[in-house]
């Protein structure tokens, strides 16, 4: 790995829409993007601690809880923002994505720029797959990616 900027797809693909981390993130590793890392993190919580040391930035992916919005809806956190606001799944993950910063804190190896894409799943049931909700709203999470990784400076290469 030699990328700046590490994309990390969160998730347990057995439980349908809860996968859907892994699933964008393995959508946005095939367009080759320039300088950028992308790992399947799966539930590994704090092992991911030396994939993410030494990074510039991470953009994490992942499926959120949310009261305030309907399943395949799409929401971005960056910075504090992430660590206030997001709730992202912990059941199968056993650690949230806050529980990995604060220990990469501990540690003095959170990266400079640090922001999430996730998605509201429709269901978090046991079952292999998306849902068709969630797959319906995968093209959204991983433009919203897009966005951030270009507001970082990463730019498609022109096969893309």
């Amino acid at each position: 790995m030699s990328g700046q900027i590490l994309v990390l797809g969160l998730g347990n693909e057995l439980f349908s829409d809860e996968g859907v981390g892994v699933v964008a993130a393995r959508r946005l590793e095939e367009r080759n993007l320039p300088g950028v890392d992308v790992v399947d993190g799966g539930t590994l919580g704090l092992s991911l601690l030396p994939t993410i040391e030494g990074r510039q930035a991470l953009l994490v992916l992942d499926a959120v809880l949310s009261e305030d919005l309907e399943p395949g809806e799409i929401v971005v956190y960056a910075g504090a923002e992430l660590r206030r606001e997001a709730r992202l799944l912990y059941s199968a993950h056993q650690l949230g994505v806050n529980e990995v910063l604060a220990a990469a804190d501990l540690v003095g190896s959170t990266p400079e720029t640090v922001a999430a894409v996730g998605m509201v799943p429709a269901s978090v049931d046991t079952g292999y797959g998306l849902t068709g909700v969630a797959t319906e709203g995968l093209e959204a999470m991983v433009e919203a990616a897009l966005e951030i990784l270009a507001s970082w400076g990463v730019k498609e290469p022109a096969n893309a």
